[in-house]
């Protein structure tokens, strides 16, 4: 089987608001971009993967089709570890990390769906196969800076049947009412993103009165995120530290999992290299005993990657789902979670096929 053409599409789905439009990050949001990674073969096969896109699509899309793409040709998709590893030395000249790995990510992801469809297996099975045909999923909050909101919204997802929650806050207050409603509706702690906005003393100080609320984590407190020692210091002051999303590349990782810096780590499968890398981290965090909680800002192949990876090779599964209502998707509402959890999808590779009608419809240039 050889590779014919690498493609790729922007598709965008719409909020339905409620109430106050919210934030991610750091943007006021009225919808959210998926960036697609389609892989063709002589045999008919098709991949499909994602590429982390949000408020940089452009540029990565220009490196799927000016770099990527034509090296790929006659390649065989199912030789991946040979063909990513052509790829990484091809493109090392215009960075290691950021936009040309997000397209990489995505290539890989869609090189691993043409994988499970060669061998009539879903992804999951590929990696080793899971105890449970379900995924938990926690909802995560877009930003409100409103305390009565925040309190509303949680007391919604917890209505739709999740059981954990994080929420993107830097407000005590916010923070403090949701951390009390999850506790008093399913005994669960709070996850906190607040998406490095504070040197660490001021992180210090901000995360200090955050100690008596008991939470699971607070996500990326310290600017810049890939200062681990200062992240140290504050998981070792008694607030629980995650932290990943941001991490460069494989060998920073590596280098996190070895210090125990955090308590844990947030691979995120569309950033950092693919279900390949993210395999990889997953084995050594596990032989660590460090734990993982991958991030998955994603609606798309991205989610149901990370829905595969968790199931097959943490050991506490979990997946993140931005909570948020949006308009029809190419993907179907797999992504809705049944009391809290997320089906594993069955049917070969990702499990999952767009429907191109509509993604033709929501597609954008």
């Amino acid at each position: 089987m050889k590779i014919t053409r690498v493609s790729s599409v922007v598709y965008r789905q719409q909020l339905k608001l409620t109430g106050p439009q919210p934030k991610f990050a750091g943007e006021a949001r009225a919808g959210f971009e998926t960036l697609l990674i389609k892989v063709e073969t002589d045999e008919g096969l098709v991949g499909w993967g994602e590429a982390f896109p949000h408020r940089v699509w452009a540029g990565i899309r220009s490196f799927v089709e000016t770099l990527i793409a034509p090296a790929c040709v006659g390649a065989d998709p199912t030789d991946i570890s040979a063909l990513m590893n052509k790829l990484y030395r091809h493109t090392y000249g215009v960075g290691r990390a950021g936009p040309v790995m997000y397209a990489l990510s995505g290539l890989d992801i869609a090189l691993w769906d043409i994988l499970g469809k060669a061998a009539n297996l879903p992804i999951y099975k590929l990696l080793g196969g899971a105890a449970n045909p379900k995924v938990p999923a926690y909802a995560s909050l877009l930003k409100y800076n409103d305390t009565a909101v925040v309190t509303r919204t949680t007391e919604d997802a917890l209505g739709r049947g999740y059981r954990e929650l994080k929420v993107h806050e830097t407000g005590l207050n916010e923070v403090t009412a949701a951390a009390k409603v999850l506790r008093q509706k399913t005994g669960a702690s709070l996850m906190v993103d607040v998406n490095a906005p504070w040197d660490l003393q001021q992180a210090l100080a901000a995360t200090a009165p955050m100690r008596e609320l008991d939470l699971k984590w607070v996500e990326e407190p310290v600017w810049p995120p890939e200062d681990f020692g200062a992240a140290a210091e504050i998981s070792e002051s008694g607030v629980p530290v995650a932290i990943g999303e941001n991490v460069l590349s494989p060998t920073d990782f590596a280098r996190l999992i070895e210090t125990r810096a955090v308590d844990y780590i947030q691979p995120s499968v569309s950033k950092i290299g693919g279900i390949s890398v993210m395999r990889d981290i997953y084995v050594l965090a596990n032989q660590a005993s460090v734990s993982v909680a991958p991030h998955s800002a994603y609606f798309g192949p991205g989610l149901i990657a990370t829905a595969h990876l968790s199931a097959a090779l943490s050991r506490a599964p979990m997946v993140e789902r931005l909570y948020c209502d949006l308009t029809e998707s190419p993907f179907g509402d797999w992504y809705e979670p049944k009391d809290g959890f997320l089906a594993l999808p069955q049917g070969p590779g990702l499990g999952i096929e767009p429907d191109l009608k509509l993604l033709d419809k929501l597609k954008v240039e």
